[in-house]
Formats: C-alpha cells, structure tokens, sequence
C-alpha cells in the first residue's frame, strides 16, 4: 500500500509538472481588448449577485464592486465610515449612524435612512449572513430621520463595526429590491447597489460587465468599465494573462508562481489571509457523529508530509482551525500531527469499526484541493477506509454543502472579517449549521457556549481566553483537520497601477487603471 500510495503521489508531481510546462513561454508583453477596460480572469461565477443571498468569495469579488457598506477598511486596515459619515457610540449596546447625504443607486434614487433599515433589517434575517448580524437587535433598527440610523445590540459586542463591513451589510435600494422580489441579485436587471461600478451584463459561467458609476458620489473608478472572464481551467487563467487578454488574474497555481515572477512584463503578488483550507466531516451522519472515528482519520493523513508536495511552497501546513492571522489563534502555538497509522486502527475498532467502511469526500474542481483529496483516499486506504470522490463545479458544490448531503469534504474558510467571531461563530456554532457556514453541521452545546460567552465580552484577555478554549476544545474533539494555511495569490501584467490585495480575497477595483500598453 505505501508503494500504491508513493506511485499515485509521483503521478501527481508529475501531472503537476506537465501542466506548469504546457505554457512556459514568456508573455507578449502587448493587450487585447479595448484600453478602458479592466480584464480580470476569475476561477468561478458568481453564485448570486445579492449580497445577503450568498457568502462566497467568488461572489464577493464582484459584489464589493456594485454595493457599499456603512463602514470600510483603509489602506491601514482601519475601520473607518463609508456610507456612515460618521457614528456615535451611546452605549456598549446603543449605536446611532450619520448617513452620507447625496448618495444616489444606480437607479437613480438618493440613499435615505429608510433604505440602511430595511438593508440592515433584511441582513438580520438573511440565511447566508445572520450569523453576522445576528446581534443586532432588529426590532430596535430605526431611522430617525433620513439621514439618522440607530439601533440596539442584544448585548455589548466588540466586532459590530466589523460585521458592518461585510458585503453582506451592503445598502440596498429598498424600492428596487421589493420590485425584484425574489428574484432580486440573479440577472443583470435585477441589481442595485451603490458603488463606483454598476452592473451591465451578467452571462452566467461566462462573464460579467461593469460600468463606471458616472453618478458615483465619490472618487470616480480610473476604468471605465470592467470585465469579468470566467476561467476555471488555471492553465487558461495564466494564458489568458499571458497573452495579453487579461490584466489581472486570481487564484493561480502554485506551479506558476515562479514562472511569473520571472516574467519581465508581469507582476507576481501574495498575501497572507485570514482563512484555513481543512478536511471536513458532516457529524450529523454516522461514522462522523463519532469523535473517535474523526481523530482516527487525522492520525492516518500525513498533513505535514503532503502541503509542501501539493502546495510547492505557498503558505504552510496547518495545525488549528483558526489562521495565526487572526487575534486570538493559537496558531503559534499547535503542530499538526504526526501519522501513526495504527493509532488510527485503534480508535476505529473502538469506535466500532475494525475493518474500516465505504465513505466519499467531495471537492470543488480546485487542483489542489482535488489532489489533496486523492492523496487522502491513498492513505485512508492503509486503515480499512475506501474513499470515493466527488468532484463538482462551485455552485454544486455549495448546494451539497448547505443541504448537508457531504460525508468529508475539502474546502476552505476565510474570515468575513478580521474579528475572530467571523471566523469561529460561522464555522462552529449551531445556529450556523447549513448556510451559514457551519458546513460540518455541528451541534455541540459545549462549542455554543464558548462562541455565545466569547462574543459578548468585552475584556480583551477574558475573551482571549474563550477563544482559546474554543479552539482546543475543536480541536479535541476533531471536528476539522486543519491542511493549509494559505497565501492568497494574483498576478498582474506590468502595466497595471494602484491593484492591492488584503487578507480576504476580494479586492477593490475602483482605483485600479492600466497605463498605456501596446494593444490588438
């Protein structure tokens, strides 16, 4: 079996290479398409262009174009006001909010009070994102004028303002969205945001415009539109790139990151990011309900042996749920384990499984994690465990996910905000279980306790200590095997300005313009 599992993983290394060496020549150094437009290759579609209607970071890339929060994160990752002019803090629970005043839709209509309570309201009751706003009091969300918002939290929380700089706390035009009904964020004409760019067209698994928001009451965007080319395929994303069809590209392989980096005429950029990739169980189904059977599996995977060879260098093997990126991790302070192979023989035969069972692991159609997933399958083998896996596009995959229908999966999770409760509460409490991240399906009171006790306090050490606790605790009971704490990756041709990256992965394109380049 350790000969079957050497052949497979060689086999990999060498698909790997093969694929890295299929495009090795230099770009063109010249651009296609028209100079006032912005192309940028994506992996994935959108799966829903309202911002409370999903929590993908696919999504997210393109939302953060159309709609805008109350608040935003500066260059010094501060938060700082945005469609709030400004805010007052009454209490650790009472917040009253100063609107922007002359913000116009895309529509047309001006941003009034009204609009941030119906948004915020609808955010509250939102499946994909309550678990963000679920704090808030919704009964108490009142304008008291058409530029005031006020309203109540349940109890002091720390990451309120945080929460409110996620896409999902977008305004929305009341008027427009109540038009649209449920149809609203799922076609071109059934969007409204903000933003400095507006929707134009929206060609499902294909592509998606935007214009410049010529009413924007801000900066106006440096382009003057954007293009979206949906490219799952990362060898087409590179070429693309390459050739002058794009100008920025994400998620890139990691066999190419040298390759770019050499190349005169592109740009190579990473960044750190508040997310962790993992194995997943669903413990709402059997053999999964049972810690031990969880912990046998870690025992039988070689984490640390398998990240170098599947992820070349980028990032590192993981050894806790929550990134180091984030305060409160302790990251800093776990290893991954070490296979022992009949360790992990041991806690099945006592959890009632001597001779192994069937099982799958599904997986979107990302090379790395599908490599991960092979590997994983090779190695279950060795303690009785026969593994099948399926492989889908996204937005399957997500509907597998949120319907509870996976028995282990492959996916990552990044933080909706850099408060550790956007990373913990989401993933773990019960509340969460389906839509709202809690992809395992997890109901623990234990685990409940500690997020709902973490969440409310307001003492940074205290809370620290919570933290803590939920993370051991997790991690006991091995309800994740952490893999890969990963850097974000995007690479640019040489002639792109102003395009930075944060820990989230979805960035802001408003201020990003292309200079003069030689175009077909």
């Amino acid at each position: 079996m350790k000969k079957l599992f050497s052949i497979v993983l060689s086999l990999l290394m060498v698909m790997t290479l093969l694929a890295g060496c299929g495009n090795g020549n230099k770009s063109s150094g010249t651009r296609k398409g028209d100079a006032d437009t912005l192309y940028v290759a994506n992996d994935a579609d959108a799966i829903s262009l309202d911002p409370m209607g999903t929590n993908d970071n696919s999504s997210s890339k393109v939302l953060v174009q159309i709609y805008e929060g109350l608040f935003e994160l500066n260059d010094k990752a501060e938060e700082v006001p945005l469609l709030a002019e400004s805010y007052d803090k009454i209490s650790d629970t009472e917040y009253v909010f100063h609107l922007r005043k002359g913000v116009k839709f895309h529509n047309g209509e001006e941003m009034k009070a009204s609009d941030v309570v119906f948004s915020l309201k609808r955010a509250c009751e939102a499946p994909n994102v309550k678990h963000l706003f679920n704090t808030i009091d919704e009964d108490s969300i009142k304008a008291d004028d058409d530029y005031t918002v006020r309203f109540n939290l349940k109890f002091a929380y720390p990451g309120i303002i945080a929460s409110l700089m996620h896409p999902g706390g977008s305004i929305l035009c009341q008027k427009f969205v109540e038009a649209a009904g449920d149809s609203y964020g799922t076609s071109t004409d059934k969007v409204c945001g903000t933003g400095p760019f507006k929707l134009d067209e929206w060609s499902k698994a294909n592509v998606i415009k935007l214009s410049r928001n010529e009413d924007y009451y801000g900066e106006k965007a440096k382009m003057a539109k954007v293009e979206y080319k949906i490219i799952p395929e990362p060898t087409n994303r590179l070429v693309e790139l390459q050739t002058g069809g794009a100008d920025i590209v994400y998620e890139l392989q990691p066999m190419d990151v040298e390759k770019i980096e050499k190349d005169e005429n592109l740009v190579m950029l990473k960044s750190d990011d508040y997310g962790t990739t993992y194995l997943g169980f669903n413990t709402q189904k059997a053999p999964f309900d049972n810690p031990k059977v969880r912990q046998a599996i870690a025992y039988a995977i070689d984490i640390p042996d398998l990240i170098p060879k599947v992820w070349l260098g980028l990032g590192k093997a993981a050894s806790n749920s929550m990134p180091p990126t984030l305060v409160y991790s302790i990251g800093g302070e776990t290893k991954p384990k070490e296979r022992d192979v009949e360790k992990a023989k041991a806690l099945l035969a006592e959890a009632g499984y001597p001779n192994g069972f069937d099982t799958s692991i599904s997986t979107n159609e990302r090379k790395q994690r599908v490599d991960m997933a092979t590997i994983i399958k090779e190695q279950l083998k060795d303690v009785g465990i026969n593994v099948t896996i399926n492989v889908m596009e996204w937005s399957a995959f997500n509907d597998v996910l949120k319907n509870g229908k996976q028995d282990m999966f492959e996916i990552a999770w990044i933080s909706d905000t850099p408060d550790p409760d956007a990373f913990l509460f989401p993933c773990f409490h019960s509340s969460a279980m389906g839509e709202g991240g809690n992809y395992c399906w997890l109901n623990d009171k234990e685990v409940d306790k500690l997020l709902d006790d973490a969440r409310m306090e307001l003492d940074t050490n205290k809370r620290a200590e919570i933290y803590k606790k939920a993370q051991e605790y997790i991690l006991d009971q091995q309800i994740w095997i952490p893999q890969y704490w990963s850097e974000l990756t995007a690479a640019t041709s040489k002639n792109v300005e102003g395009f930075e990256m944060n820990h989230f992965g979805f960035y802001k394109l408003s201020k990003v313009s292309v200079k003069a380049a030689e175009n077909k």
